[in-house]
């Protein structure tokens, strides 16, 4: 039940983050789900075009910047392990626990 406090948590967070970056934050949704290897992939989902270029960002820094953030937060929640996909493409790397 942690977990699941803790994924609705990681997942308010990144809804507040996207929203504030993106034209139509209405648009936006945010969900997760539990991958079979036991690291919980969060799920973003934007307006196409402007808004989803707008989440990954130049040359994707962006979107690594958001997985640095949740790589804190991946830390201090010990061997919680977050993967991130913005409209269906994956951010390179994942947001996990050093200790893992």
């Amino acid at each position: 039940m942690a977990a699941e406090s803790q994924t609705a948590k990681v997942c308010a967070l990144m809804s507040l983050l996207v929203r504030a970056m993106v034209s139509n934050p209405d648009a936006v949704h945010v969900s997760s789900e539990l991958s079979s290897s036991g690291s919980t992939i969060i799920r973003i989902k934007a307006a196409q075009g402007q808004d989803t270029g707008k989440l990954i960002g130049k040359q994707g820094r962006t979107a690594r910047s958001l997985r640095v953030i949740f790589q804190a937060i991946a830390k201090e929640q010990g061997q919680q392990h977050y993967q991130f996909d913005i409209d269906g493409a994956p951010i390179e790397g994942s947001a996990q626990s050093p200790d893992a």
